[in-house]
């Protein structure tokens, strides 16, 4: 099997992350980078007709999209289930991480993100309750526990790495979201995951 996406991407690093914790899957990761280089975006559109990163390729197999890419590995090797819960919180990571793709796609286009409009002040009231409710979570997860190493961890890890490094966050008034990213920060893959060039 053949992991391909970028060394950017949270939703790549998610699954890498899911992956070193299980080495037995041996999935090759290929890293592209098609917001710079031409012959990766023609690649990119190549291999996915909806034209975004990650893709598992698993021999004739394409699975398109990080959450969808979980459940069949999840599926494929037998791994316990997200409960209904952990699937909640992850989707509370998705929309904070979609509003920062949002707004890094804005700014790229030359829009003034800190301008206010209804979008723009909709998409920040949604940061705001967001980012509460993760960091309750977040205080609530032990990296002593192994239990608590999973999925969901891996993908809210992922999401504030790659906003402090796309400065497309402010977490100064939830500390607890930045010390969880601390506390789990000598996890199997982290250090090898990150983005390269991020503090």
């Amino acid at each position: 099997m053949q992991l391909v996406g970028s060394n950017t991407s949270p939703y790549t690093r998610r699954l890498r992350l899911l992956l070193e914790s299980h080495p037995e899957t041996q999935v090759e990761f290929k890293a592209i980078n098609y917001l710079e280089i031409p012959s990766d975006a023609q690649y990119l559109t190549s291999i996915t007709p909806i034209n975004k990163l990650p893709i598992l390729i698993d021999g004739e197999k394409k699975v398109f999209e990080s959450r969808v890419i979980a459940q069949y590995l999840f599926k494929k090797y037998g791994w316990p289930d997200l409960s209904l819960d952990q699937e909640n919180v992850l989707s509370m990571v998705d929309a904070a991480n979609d509003v920062g793709v949002s707004f890094f796609m804005l700014k790229k286009s030359g829009f003034d993100i800190d301008s206010s409009s209804f979008y723009m002040d909709r998409q920040r009231e949604r940061l705001v309750t967001l980012f509460s409710e993760l960091e309750v979570w977040a205080k609530r997860q032990s990296e002593t526990n192994p239990a608590d190493w999973n999925y969901v961890t891996m993908s809210l890890l992922s999401y504030i790495g790659w906003a402090d490094f796309r400065k497309m966050a402010d977490f100064s008034k939830h500390s607890g979201l930045s010390t969880f990213v601390a506390r789990f920060s000598k996890k199997p893959g982290v250090a090898e995951t990150a983005i390269p060039g991020a503090k």
